[in-house]
């Protein structure tokens, strides 16, 4: 019954895209690849929709699952054939299916055992996971929540009635379908089969295509969307119908839905469509702007609702906002950018067989230069051009995953070049290197266990012989965590995460660490209760009268940041209590300001970027506040950096009241339970941490050896995490 409800799960969304593509389509000649892919990307905003109207229930998906089914019967969709280029022949298709077969199998059986992989217990299937159980967007507002996640509303769907290994299968599916597409692409082209085919069978083959086309990873349909949006824009050439035009702008709309970076997708649709589309190029491309604005405009008006960013969780530059710190965004594009240990001239090697990129393609990798040879075909240049369009993500995000949509287009270069000399037997020969070398078992021979592909055969979990929660945890230590933490919190219970969670498998709401501005607040207060590093103090005297306001300025701008704990105001060496009515006013970061002022040494307002010149931190007193001396204690010496403090009296404008001041060792220090009240004020009630001696280990470890010093209670602990409730 389980294998059945998985079945039908991934079935639901795949056929009613299906359905939904050939209704939106039924005028246009398509191949039922393309219906699959528009009907996708149309079913996949009628789920936003329902999230958005907290309607997103069974009942509601079978509605948008069984409608478009209904109606398929009395449509007679138009076949669109695409003409056989130097067909294969009977041997050759006969090897074709024996290798899309046998790989077919084995992606198979582990798209359908449970999730194990990272990202897709985190967040891929752990939002479609919050999204069953609520019925709409969680009001949550994080990184991964900001994301757009246009393959995971299918997912949603699938997980409605499957679970997890039902939205696996709808990845898997997009994959399967993608060989057939390639070999379309290849005959629009005016490619021979057997250059299509030695590209299907790198892509297909390769050992990072497969470990991502099985989890709920969505490169594999990423590929598939970008390769369906390229057959519209050459059917619209070959034709000249201007509607292929609206049907690839959704197309490639719809994978910046899937990835943010590859809206460079839709840029690259435009370039053809301006080149070849003469006199009424501007109609067409305002006809592929239409087809993308909805799959684009869905998420960009989402996020810029909820955050006022709608380039959320980037572009915080242009759109700052309390939820996202510009630091933060800048450090997690560094190192996604970063190739760590892997120089130059050893990137080819650790892409084909390394994993210095997490995943491998396997040898044609290598010899996809060759493709070269081919450049006197205006296809082969067409093809090397988009492939080189599309590598430009890998740039920012240096995962092997995110090359797999421009290595699938390459691939079409390289079987050119090697489809022509002595009459394909290089197409035959690089086909066979590629299937014998990348299949799994192969691989075990040589690559080590801990490389990103697929090592096993889960047939057992798989058909739910045996049961899930076995087969997970022996293979994934978080899912320990994730039932500890289950069995241990009420429903309703708040939690906080120094490290990732395997949300998929708990039904609770988590704020990890790093992935939003309060995060990383909570997460600072505990660092600095922890390391207890020294505070200064930056004095200011002047003679005592009635102010309206006290101002901070920074005139010269650092490479470093500036920080404020604490603003301490005195009158004859009293310290003047901080009243409600007054404004804070802070540039940059305004929405943190009261952490200056909140009486607890372990919370700071901090400018979380550069120091710029003219950076200000102003108090308006709302009555006035007789002063005669502040001391702002920060984490900052200001060693070469310069600060002012401007006084506002009664009946003057602002006035100099110190330029440098003197910078003492403050006696303040941060303490345990001032951090963990921070998180409290936040309506945190638990905190889940590692408790190994590294990293924000060192920290779990020393709140589980003194709880009542943190103001925690011990809760758990599995494997190497612990559970703590906030007393």
């Amino acid at each position: 019954m389980l294998v059945f409800a998985i079945l039908f799960g991934a079935a639901l969304p795949l056929a009613a895209a299906y359905a939904w593509g050939v209704i939106l389509l039924r005028r246009l000649a398509t191949p039922p690849e393309i219906a699959l892919a528009v009907g996708a990307a149309f079913e996949s905003l009628l789920v936003f929709l329902l999230l958005v109207l907290h309607l997103a229930w069974k009942p509601a998906f079978l509605v948008v699952g069984l409608a478009p089914l209904a109606v398929l019967p009395f449509l007679h969709p138009i076949r669109l054939r695409d003409r056989a280029l130097e067909p294969l022949g009977r041997n050759g298709r006969i090897a074709a299916c024996v290798i899309f077969v046998a790989y077919g199998v084995w992606y198979l059986v582990n798209a359908m055992a449970p999730e194990i992989s990272p990202d897709g217990i985190t967040y891929h299937l752990g939002l479609p996971f919050e999204y069953t159980r609520l019925g709409r967007f969680p009001d949550r507002i994080s990184f991964n929540d900001a994301l757009p996640h246009g393959i995971e509303m299918l997912f949603t769907m699938a997980f409605a009635f499957g679970r997890h290994s039902a939205a696996k299968l709808v990845e898997f599916g997009f994959l399967a379908a993608t060989p057939t597409l390639l070999l379309r692409v290849g005959r629009r082209l005016g490619l021979p089969d057997r250059a299509s085919l030695v590209a299907a069978v790198f892509y297909f083959c390769a050992p990072v295509t497969g470990i991502t086309g099985t989890t709920s990873y969505n490169e594999a349909a990423l590929v598939f969307f970008t390769l369906a949006a390229f057959y519209l824009l050459l059917v619209w050439r070959d034709t000249g119908q201007a509607w292929y035009l609206a049907a690839a702008g959704l197309a490639a709309g719809f994978c910046y839905a899937i990835k943010m970076p590859d809206a460079i997708v839709l840029a690259g649709a435009a370039l053809p469509v301006a080149v070849w589309g003469g006199a009424r190029r501007w109609r067409g491309l305002a006809l592929l702007a239409a087809g993308a604005v909805p799959a684009v405009a869905a998420w960009l008006a989402r996020n810029w609702v909820m955050s006022g960013n709608p380039l959320a969780p980037l572009g915080n530059a242009l759109f700052p906002n309390p939820y996202f710190h510009l630091m933060a965004e800048r450090v997690w594009a560094q190192n996604m950018a970063d190739w760590g240990h892997v120089a130059p001239l050893d990137a080819p090697w650790q892409l084909a067989f390394g994993d210095g990129f997490s995943g491998t393609f396997g040898p044609l990798l290598l010899a996809l230069p060759l493709g070269l040879l081919a450049w006197r075909s205006r296809a082969a240049r067409l093809v090397m051009a988009a492939a080189l369009l599309l590598a430009l993500p890998w740039y920012f995000n240096q995962g092997a995953r995110f090359l797999m949509p421009s290595a699938a287009v390459a691939g079409l270069a390289l079987g050119a070049a090697l489809a022509r000399p002595w009459r394909g037997r290089l197409a035959w020969a690089a086909v066979a290197l590629q299937a014998i070398i990348c299949w799994p078992q192969a691989l075990n021979l040589w690559q080590p266990d801990y490389t990103f592909r697929l090592h096993g055969f889960p047939l057992a979990a798989a058909l739910r012989i045996e049961p899930q929660a076995g087969y997970l945890a022996r293979t994934v230590p978080e899912y320990q965590v994730a039932r500890m933490v289950d069995q241990h919190t009420p429903v309703d219970a708040r939690i906080f995460s120094l490290q990732p969670v395997a949300n998929a498998y708990l039904p609770r709401a988590v704020t990890v660490s790093w992935q939003s501005a309060q995060g990383e607040r909570i997460a600072d207060a505990l660092h600095r209760a922890f390391y207890a590093n020294p505070m200064y103090q930056h004095r200011g005297h002047w003679p005592a009268e009635p102010l309206m306001g006290l101002r901070f300025r920074l005139p010269a701008a650092d490479e470093g940041e500036f920080d404020i704990a604490e603003v301490e105001i005195y009158s004859k060496g009293k310290r003047v209590p901080v009243a409600a009515d007054w404004t804070l006013i802070a540039q940059p970061n305004p929405w943190e300001a009261p952490l200056a002022l909140d009486h607890n040494y372990a919370t700071r307002w901090r400018t979380w970027q550069p120091i710029e010149a003219g950076m200000t931190f102003e108090i308006d007193f709302a009555h006035p506040a007789i002063a005669d001396a502040v001391a702002l204690v920060s984490d900052a010496p200001c060693e070469g950096v310069p600060l002012e403090i401007w006084v506002k009296p009664t009946n003057d404008d602002w006035c100099l009241a110190a330029n440098s001041p003197p910078t003492v060792a403050s006696s303040a220090v941060p303490r345990r339970p001032e951090a963990v009240a921070a998180l409290r004020s936040d309506g945190f009630g638990y905190i889940l941490a590692p408790v190994a001696q590294r990293g924000e280990g060192l920290i779990g470890a020393d709140m589980l050896a003194h709880p009542l010093a943190w103001d925690l209670d011990a809760v758990a602990s599995a494997g190497s995490s612990a559970l703590f409730h906030v007393r």
